[in-house]
C-alpha cells in the first residue's frame, strides 16, 4: 500500500487489479520514476505514452471519433461518434470482445471515458477504475475511502453510492466524492496528486456527479437543495494543474443583502418574497451535468428547485425565484454571468433543469443558428441560442399536464390548472404528468448531427399528488384513456419543428442513456437487460443482446489498432433503483456490474449471470396485531424506503441490505441499528424515532418477509 499525503489512504491496485502489498516505499518510488522518467504507462506487456488531453487535441481529434474525451463525447455533449465501422448494414456482426467484472455492487451510472487505449471510470462511493480498453484487464484502483467518511457523515450515506464519473484533463483524471472532495489522480498510477473540499456535508451539501473540464479548469456543482440546511448551490471552478480556486458562482441570492455582490445576485434577490432564503435556503443546486464550449468560451449548466416545492409557500408574494429551474450561462474564465433561461417560472413540481446540454448547429426559421439543446425534467425539449439565450423553440416530449405550451413571445409557461395539485378539492390526489422525478433524468440524451435529432431516454409516467402534500412520487400506469400505454420509452425528437420523429416502446420505465454514431446507428441499454441498436434515421431495431445485467449507464465507443469497440456499463446504476428496484430491473436481468466491449470481430461467449435470490433465513415468529404492521409500514415510507426500497423490496445485490432477509441476530439487535447506530460506520444513520416505532418498522418487515416466505 502507498499512503500519499492528507487524511486519507487511498488504496493502489496492480496491472492485474490486484492490490499492491508486501512492497516496499523504495521500491515503489523507483518503479514510479523509472515510469515517469520515460513518459511511458506500462500495463500487461504494453507501454503506452501517457494522453496529454487539451481543448487543441479534443478539438482536433474530434473527427477521428478515436477516443471518447468527455462524458458527451466531445466538447458539444452530444454522444454521438463519427465512428462508421460498425454500421446500419453490418450491425449483425457484432459480438462479444470481451467482458470485465467490477468490483462494485450497485451499478454504473455514468458514460466511461476512454483514452488512448485506457477506459476511465467510477462507480459506488468514488472508486475510480483504469481498464485496459482492448482486453478490459483493470489497470488500477483508487479508493477514497468513502466508505471511512461515512462514521462522520453518515446523512451522505445513500448518495455516496451513485456517482456519475470522472473527467481526464492533461495527463490526470478527476474524481469527486460524497463527502464533497474533488480529487486529482495520476492518469498513470491512480496516485493521488492533490484534494480540495468543494463543499461542507455539515451544510447540507453532498456531490455525486462527475467534475467537467476545460481551458485547463476543472468544473465541479453539488446537490443538497432539499437538505433543509439553509443552503445555495453554487458551481466552482479550479485551475486543472493547482487545484487553486478560480472563481465561485452562487445560483440562487443570499438572505443577507451584503452576500449578494454581483449583478447576477443582486438581479436575483429581487425575484424572491417570503423567508426561504433565511431559513431552508433557495438551493438550486446544479447536482448534474455541464457542458464547456471552447469557442464562445462559455461554461452551461443546469439548475435545480428548492426544499419548499410549492411557489406559494416557497415565494408568497410571487417573483420568478432566480435561478432556479434554470439554465445558466458564465464566462468559463472568470464566471461572470451571461445570460440565463428559466424553464419553469413558477415552480412547484420541483422540475430541475439539470440534465446533459447539447451544442449543435441547427438552421431555425431559416437562419443559421448556434443553438443550445435540453430535455429537462418538466416534459419540453427547448432550443436555446448559446450566445444569447433566446427561446428558439419548444415542445413536448412526453405527457404533460403541468402546462399546455411555451409561450413563444415570453418563454414563460402557459400553466395548465389539471397539474395545480394544490387547488385538488379536500383530499383528493391528482395525476401530475410528468412524475417530480421527471421525463428525463440524469440518463444522457443523444444527437445526431446529420440527421439532426435528439434522442431521449423518457420515464412516461405522473405523479400522484393532494393539497396535504401526500403524494406518491411515481405512479405506474400502462392504460390512459382507455388506451395501452408505455412507461418508458426512447424519443427521437426533432428540435427544430419540435415534433417527435419516432419512439420505441420500453415496459419498464428507467433505462440507459444514450449514444448515436456515424454508421446511422443509435444504442441504448434497457431495464430488461437488453443491448439494443436501433437504426438512427427509422428507430428500426437492428440489433439486441442480452447481458443479465439491466442497464443505466450510457455508451461509448472508441478506436484500436483500426477496430472500432462499442462499450457498455452494465448493473443498474443510480440513485433511484434503490427506491424503485423493481422499476430498474428484472428477475432476469438482476446480474452483477461489469464492463463489455463489442466489436465485429468479437466472438467471445457471454458471461454467465447467476441472480436468484437465497432462501429466507431462520426468523422470529410475527406476533404483532395488523394495526402495528400498518403503523410500521407508514414510518417505514418515511425513514427507509429511499435506500431499502418501496414495499421493503431492495435492489438485488446491492450494499444497502434487503430487510426482508434479516436474519435472527438482526432482529435481536435491530433496535441497535436503527437507532442506536451499531451500524454507523457501514453508512446506516441512526433514525431519530422512538422504540416503539422502530419495533413497528421491525414488525412490518417481519410481514413483508412472512408473504415473500409464503410465495417461496
Amino acid at each position: 500500500m502507498c499512503i500519499a499525503p492528507g487524511n486519507y489512504v487511498p488504496e493502489y491496485y496492480n496491472t492485474r487489479g490486484k492490490q499492491i502489498e508486501g512492497e516496499s516505499m523504495s521500491n515503489r518510488d523507483t518503479i514510479r520514476f523509472l515510469i515517469l522518467a520515460t513518459g511511458l504507462t506500462m500495463y500487461g506487456n504494453v507501454l503506452m505514452a501517457a494522453g496529454d488531453v487539451s481543448n487543441d487535441r479534443i478539438i482536433e481529434e474530434a473527427q477521428t471519433g478515436e477516443n471518447w474525451f468527455l462524458k458527451g463525447g466531445g466538447f458539444d455533449g452530444q454522444h454521438y461518434s463519427p465512428l462508421a465501422q460498425v454500421d446500419d448494414e453490418n450491425i449483425s456482426g457484432l459480438g462479444l470482445e470481451w467482458a470485465a467484472d467490477l468490483p462494485t455492487q450497485d451499478g454504473i451510472s455514468t458514460t466511461p471515458i476512454v483514452i488512448d487505449g485506457v477506459i476511465y471510470l467510477s462507480g459506488a462511493y468514488s472508486i475510480v477504475f483504469a481498464v485496459d480498453a482492448k482486453n478490459g484487464e483493470i489497470l488500477w484502483t483508487y479508493d477514497p475511502k468513502v466508505l471511512k467518511a461515512l462514521v462522520d457523515t453518515p446523512s451522505v450515506s445513500w448518495i455516496s453510492r451513485i456517482n456519475r464519473g470522472v473527467a481526464v484533463w492533461g495527463d490526470s483524471v478527476y474524481a469527486t466524492t460524497a463527502d464533497c472532495r474533488l480529487i486529482a489522480l495520476d492518469a498513470e498510477t491512480g496516485e493521488r496528486r492533490w484534494a480540495k473540499q468543494t463543499c461542507d456535508n455539515e451544510q447540507g451539501y453532498s456531490i455525486s456527479d462527475s467534475p467537467y473540464v476545460g481551458g485547463g479548469k476543472v468544473f465541479v456543482g453539488n446537490a443538497g437543495s432539499e437538505s433543509q440546511k439553509n443552503n445555495r448551490g453554487y458551481v466552482s471552478a479550479y485551475d486543472a494543474e493547482s487545484g487553486d480556486l478560480a472563481w465561485r458562482f452562487y445560483i440562487v441570492p443570499s438572505d443577507d443583502p451584503a452576500e449578494n455582490n454581483t449583478p447576477a445576485l443582486k438581479m436575483a434577490a429581487t425575484t424572491w418574497s417570503g423567508d426561504t432564503l433565511a431559513t431552508v435556503g433557495g438551493g438550486g443546486n446544479n447536482w448534474n451535468e455541464m457542458t464547456y464550449d471552447p469557442m464562445s468560451n462559455q461554461l452551461f449548466f443546469g439548475t435545480a428547485g428548492s426544499n419548499r416545492y410549492a411557489h406559494a409557500e416557497r415565494s408568497p408574494d410571487g417573483g420568478d425565484n432566480l435561478f432556479l429551474s434554470s439554465v445558466i450561462a458564465v464566462n468559463a474564465d472568470t464566471g461572470e454571468y451571461n445570460w440565463h433561461y428559466q424553464t419553469v417560472d413558477k415552480d412547484s413540481w420541483d422540475y430541475n433543469a439539470t440534465m446533459n446540454i447539447v451544442l449543435a448547429d441547427l438552421r431555425v426559421d431559416d437562419e443559421d443558428r448556434e443553438t443550445l439543446l435540453i430535455a429537462p425534467k418538466n416534459g419540453f425539449h427547448y432550443t436555446l441560442d448559446r450566445n444569447t439565450g433566446e427561446l428558439l423553440t419548444a415542445g413536448k416530449f412526453s405527457k404533460v399536464n403541468w402546462a399546455t405550451h411555451i409561450n413563444m413571445e415570453t418563454g414563460r409557461p402557459v400553466y395548465d390548472p389539471a397539474g395545480d395539485y394544490w387547488n385538488a378539492p379536500g383530499g383528493e390526489s391528482v395525476l401530475v404528468w410528468p412524475n417530480f422525478w421527471g421525463s428525463h433524468s440524469w440518463n444522457p440524451m443523444a444527437f445526431h448531427p446529420e440527421l439532426n435529432l435528439s434522442y431521449i431516454p423518457v420515464i412516461d409516467l405522473p405523479s400522484s399528488m393532494n393539497k396535504q402534500g401526500d403524494h406518491e412520487d411515481v405512479v405506474v400506469l400502462t392504460e390512459v384513456d382507455g388506451q395501452p400505454h408505455a412507461p418508458g420509452k426512447l424519443v427521437a425528437f426533432d428540435p427544430v419543428t419540435q415534433s417527435i420523429r419516432w419512439s420505441v416502446e420500453h415496459s419498464l420505465p428507467y433505462n440507459g442513456g444514450l449514444m448515436a454514431t456515424g454508421g446511422n446507428l443509435l444504442f441504448q441499454g434497457n431495464a430488461d437487460g437488453r443491448f439494443v441498436a436501433y437504426a438512427a434515421d427509422s428507430g428500426e431495431q437492428l440489433w439486441s443482446v442480452q447481458t443479465g445485467s439491466a442497464i443505466n449507464a450510457a455508451p461509448a465507443t472508441y478506436s484500436i489498432d483500426g477496430t472500432q469497440y462499442v462499450l457498455i456499463p452494465v448493473g443498474a446504476g443510480g440513485g433511484l433503483q434503490y427506491l424503485y428496484p423493481q422499476l430498474h430491473s428484472t428477475n432476469e436481468s438482476n446480474g452483477p456490474t461489469r464492463l463489455m466491449a463489442f466489436s465485429l470481430e468479437g466472438a467471445a461467449g457471454m458471461p454467465e449471470v447467476t441472480s436468484a435470490y437465497p432462501p429466507l433465513p431462520e426468523q422470529p415468529d410475527l406476533e404483532a396485531s395488523a394495526d402495528t404492521i400498518e403503523s410500521g409500514k407508514a414510518l417505514y415510507a418515511k425513514n427507509c424506503r429511499y435506500c431499502h426500497g418501496s414495499d421493503a423490496v431492495t435492489r438485488f445485490g446491492g450494499s444497502v441490505p434487503d430487510l426482508r432477509f434479516a436474519s435472527m441476530d438482526t432482529h435481536a439487535t435491530w433496535h441497535g441499528i436503527v437507532i442506536g447506530g451499531a451500524k454507523r460506520a457501514n453508512g446506516m444513520p441512526i433514525i431519530e424515532i422512538q422504540i416503539e416505532e422502530s419495533e413497528a418498522i421491525r414488525n412490518y418487515i417481519l410481514s413483508r418477509s412472512y408473504a415473500l416466505r409464503a410465495g417461496q
